[in-house]
């Protein structure tokens, strides 16, 4: 049996060494815009780093509710007969205002612009206008109201317009991502969940007890961005009574909550925009949402984690090119970290003497059982104890020695193979995730997995 040492509990939560990730944090400020062809100024919120529909919090109360961004558009619109074409997929408002501000102060809008007909009943709103072909004959209307208009129009169609969109989206991506590790890596969070009273100290937690206790799932946490925003959207729509599948007002929250539970609308509707902002999958590609990523056929799906190379004969790509990227793979005897597992192992042979292919193969190990395997090693040597003889030692550094010198590299069975080692020793062991099954070629010529 092991010494009082190896029954001693760990009270903390244990962390192989990782880098410092970098912090970044994103604020909403109100930034200032000049039009496009004259000197008239705009706020644009920097929020509108989130797609349109979302932009819940940034929307002003002043000009009967218009946005810094509504303002705009419709004073380009009415002021200056312009138009930008598909103006929702511009990543980035006022950047791209601002470059061709520049542009338009050296070339006629000719240059850029196509031109288009429309018949307008209101200049002040952007709704009753139909359009025709610049070199298509506008059909007479006999109404005095209606009034046919030319404009200018900016779009895509412009190769520079759409290399500038595309910068954009890429740098919003990028932001977004940042936004997204900082949120993972943030130690201020701190919530209390939407259908009960308990707190929360991680964006995790909180939605998987969200999804196993209250049966409300949004997905997969890691999939989210904005949190924050989006748990203010929640808790916003939950505070005046809105289902938030259906979207129906209800009179008290009893009410709600006996509706959502018998209908079975403890979920978000997918038809609602609004949401769109807080998935990753909406920042992916120009001008797509994850609706149109789900409509593309099964056969033309991106496949991100292979390295494929192209064969005349082979159209078959082979589970073992999979190159998935899961962080570093530490050492279970030293901090010596890498990239790959097949590099780990053979460290830890050439340096440490320790074969763990070899061990896996001699012992049939499954994966299970390699998980259990990796965690008890990890305990053995957190509290410097030997898993070959389970002597105590001083040092990690004399452990090491004692365990290449001694050949102590079989832990017992009896002591490894139970159930309180599939727990990781380590929460952010990423060797956990590299681990696989050896194929097992039995009497019969037959090959099995190993258990």
């Amino acid at each position: 049996m092991f010494p009082d040492s190896m029954n001693q509990p760990i009270l903390e939560a244990l962390r192989l060494p990782e880098s410092e990730p970098e912090k970044f944090t994103h604020k909403d400020e109100e930034e200032e815009v000049e039009c496009l062809l004259c000197d008239t100024k705009f706020y644009i919120s920097n929020g509108e780093l989130l797609p349109v529909a979302a932009n819940f919090a940034t929307n002003s109360a002043t000009s009967g509710g218009d946005t810094g961004k509504d303002q705009l558009l419709k004073h380009l619109l009415v002021q200056h007969n312009f138009v930008i074409g598909d103006v929702h997929l511009v990543a980035n408002l006022p950047e791209y205002i601002s470059y061709w501000k520049k542009k338009f102060l050296k070339h006629p809008l000719t240059a850029y612009c196509v031109s288009i007909k429309a018949s307008v009943k209101d200049m002040n709103t952007t709704s009753s206008m139909k359009q025709f072909p610049s070199s298509t004959a506008v059909p007479s209307s006999g109404k005095g109201d209606v009034e046919i208009r030319e404009f200018s129009m900016l779009s895509d169609v412009i190769p520079e317009d759409k290399e500038l969109r595309q910068k954009l989206q890429n740098d919003r991506l990028e932001k977004v991502l940042r936004i997204h590790e900082a949120e993972n890596n943030t130690e201020d969070f701190h919530r209390t969940c939407l259908f009960c009273r308990q707190d929360f100290e991680e964006h995790k937690g909180l939605f998987d007890h969200m999804a196993f206790d209250h049966n409300f799932s949004v997905g997969q946490p890691a999939n989210l961005v904005f949190v924050k925003k989006f748990l203010d959207l929640l808790q916003s729509k939950l505070e005046g009574l809105i289902c938030l599948y259906c979207e129906k007002v209800f009179k008290s929250r009893d009410v709600l909550k006996e509706h959502m539970r018998k209908k079975g609308h403890k979920k978000l509707n997918p038809q609602n925009k609004e949401y769109d902002a807080f998935y990753l999958v909406n920042y992916l590609e120009f001008g797509r949402t994850w609706e149109d990523i789900s409509r593309d056929p099964a056969d033309e799906e991106i496949i991100s984690g292979f390295d494929v190379v192209a064969e005349k004969d082979d159209s078959h790509h082979e589970w073992g090119s999979w190159r998935d990227n899961v962080g570093k793979v530490v050492c279970l005897f030293c901090q010596a970290a890498y990239d790959h597992s097949s590099d780990l192992f053979d460290h830890m042979l050439q340096i440490h003497g320790f074969n763990f292919v070899k061990l896996k193969q001699d012992l049939r190990l499954g994966f299970y059982q390699q998980i259990k395997m990796i965690n008890y090693i990890r305990r053995c040597v957190h509290l410097n104890t030997c898993f070959g003889c389970s002597m105590k030692l001083d040092s990690p550094e004399k452990l090491s020695e004692h365990i290449s010198w001694s050949n102590h590299f079989t832990p017992d069975e009896l002591e490894w193979n139970q159930s309180q080692y599939l727990f990781p020793t380590y929460e952010n062991d990423n060797l956990l995730h590299c681990l696989e099954e050896d194929e097992v070629v039995d009497d019969g010529g037959s090959s099995a997995r190993a258990t």
